[in-house]
This record gives structure tokens, sequence and C-alpha cells, in this order.
């Protein structure tokens, strides 16, 4: 006897039909009139000077013609909703920029364009952001984590593609949908992660690393977000150039302690911390820091035992910053000779 399947108890959007509902049901719908959404459209383009390419382009579609995305649009979207909204926050964001306004919340600006406070897809984020030129993180200010990321990775959310190796100096995307919907593609030889955001500004600029690595800022620590998107990275070697001392140490100890994986530390070694001038540390810090260094010495990341082992001893703590002119000239060298298999020099 042969079963049967039954009708289904209930039903659920997944995750990412959650993430893209508004703007699929937006498209499947459809608007009543055309040509009045196009010249409402152009309407509000008329006072924003860098949107007159943009609105260019929309005026030559024909009248009468069903809503389609004008072909070169700056957005990179094929769906006219994302299209249409990422053009109302646009022309909200460039005239507050432009009469000087604080930096807008990503949901005071989603209120103004959008009338809705939570109406932020990633797809709309993705538009707007190449829209106007700006990651994201950069135009607004907001509560999810970003990942900034430079190198080559491509983010593909329905129609909408983030493109990691193009965007300067950095494109940030969020973290939570980054690796819960839509297509990632990488094409990297290998992870590069960085601490500090001036060191990752700096490193996107180093000749031949982010065109070969994926260059990575978290804001300094290992967020869910983070670590959801280098289990995605299994088959790539990850590096990673902290602050020289017990904290940039321990980040390393827990990344590789979540990932199950050697974390290769570049420009960390002890003869850096020896030879550089240390930051100003409170007793109290020196104290705490000596105590995390001593673990650290016996179970931490064998890479890093021996710099563990000093700061143990005497305390101490290097920042990125000041050994900049000593690990960037030759970082792109480093990074090839762990490809080849060789140390961090």
């Amino acid at each position: 006897m042969t079963g049967q399947l039954g009708s289904p108890i209930s039903w659920r959007r997944s995750h990412s039909w959650s993430l893209r509902h508004a703007d699929l049901l937006n498209d499947l719908r459809g608007r009543p009139d055309p040509d009045a959404l196009r010249a409402e459209l152009l309407h509000l383009m008329e006072s924003v000077p860098e949107l007159a390419a943009e609105g260019a382009m929309l005026a030559c579609c024909p009248a009468g013609s069903p809503l389609r995305v004008p072909v070169g649009t700056a957005t990179g979207t094929a769906a006219w909703s994302v299209y249409e909204n990422a053009i109302r926050a646009a022309v909200i964001w460039l005239g507050h920029n432009a009469a000087g306004g604080d930096k807008l919340t990503a949901n005071d600006l989603a209120g103004r364009a959008f009338r809705n406070s939570k109406a932020w897809t990633p797809e709309r984020q993705i538009a707007f952001s190449n829209l106007i030129g700006i990651s994201f993180d950069q135009a607004v200010e907001q509560a999810d984590t970003d990942l900034r990321l430079r190198g080559p990775l491509e983010w593909w959310i329905g129609s909408v593609a983030a493109d990691a190796s193009i965007t300067e100096p950095w494109i940030g995307l969020p973290a939570r949908g980054l690796h819960a919907a839509g297509d990632l593609r990488c094409m990297a030889l290998g992870v590069l992660l960085v601490e500090n955001a001036d060191s990752f500004e700096q490193v996107c600029k180093v000749a031949g690393v982010a065109k070969n690595w994926l260059c990575i800022w978290g804001k300094g620590y290992t967020s869910h977000g983070m670590i959801a998107l280098l289990t995605h990275f299994s088959s790539l070697p990850i590096t990673a150039w902290f602050d020289l001392d017990a904290d940039g140490i321990k980040i390393i100890d827990v990344l590789e302690q979540k990932l199950q994986r050697r974390v290769q530390p570049v420009g960390m070694d002890l003869e850096l911390w020896q030879s550089t001038p240390h930051r100003i540390q409170s007793p109290k810090q020196v104290d705490r820091d000596k105590k995390l260094a001593e673990g650290l010495a016996k179970s931490g990341p064998l890479a890093l035992r021996r710099l563990a082992h000093e700061i143990s001893l005497y305390g101490g703590s290097c920042e990125q910053q000041p050994i900049h002119q000593k690990v960037l000239p030759k970082l792109a060298e480093i990074l090839k000779n762990l490809l080849a298999g060789g140390t961090d020099g």
C-alpha cells in the first residue's frame, strides 16, 4: 500500500521570502497608473541635481508603457518597486544632506521615504547605496550589525547585486541577511580579517590585496554575523591582523574555537611588538592584560603563544596604527607567501 501526503497544517514564509516579500508583492500587484507614478518620481527628482541623470533615463520611458526600470539605472536593480523606493530614499537623503542636517538613522529615513520605519529590505539597501554611491552603513545610522567588505565577493538577492570588488572604499552589508538570504559568490584566494577601521581602510588601498583577498572589518569583535559568514568559506585560508595585545590574541583564539579551524595571524609577530612603542595603560589595565595573556600563552593560538608569553611577563599593548608602515608595504607579499605555504614573516 502506498502512502499519501496529507494537506499542509500551516504555511510559513521562508526567511529569504520575508526579507523580500514587500517588493515582490508590489511588483506582482502592479500599479494602476504607470504614467502618473513616473511623473511623481520625476517631480521628486527635479530638485536634486545629483539625480539628474537618473531622471533623464526615467523620462525616456514611453508614455503608456508598463512600469519597467530604466536601462542604465545606477540602482543596479531590475525590480520596479526596489527602484522606486531607492529613488524616494535618495531624494530624502540627498536633500537632507544638502541642507546640512545631522546624519539620519535608517528608521528615520525609511519613515520619511516609505512612510514605514521598518520597510528597509536588503534589496532596497543595496539599490539605495548604489544610487548615492555610498555604502549603507556610512549613509545612515543603524542598529543592525553591518560588515565592511572589500574584495572578490558578490551578493545577489533577487535582482540586485552588491559587488565588494568595485565599491570604494568598501561595501557595508547586513550581517544577518548576508548569510540568511540571497546568493553569495566568493572568488577570493583567502579571507583577511582586520580589527581596526582605520587599518581596514588602509589595507583596502594596498595593491594586490583586495584584488585577491576578501578583506573584512566587523567592528573589532566576532559577531554572530561574522562567524556565520566565515563558515561559508571553509575551503579558504583565514588570516587575521589585529592589535598586538592580549585582546587581539584572544579574538583569534575565540575565532579558532568557534570555527574549529586555524586562523593565521599576520603582522602580529613578537619582533614587531618588541620594536614598536606601546600605548599608555594604567597599572590596572597592565595587570588585567598580563593575566589574560598568561592563559593564552599556555592554550591560545600556537602562532601567538610567544607573544602572549612576553605580554604575560611585562604587559604591553601595541595597536595596529603605529606599525602600518612596517606591515602594509609587505602585506601583499606576506599573504602570497601564506598561500605558498610559507610563514607570515
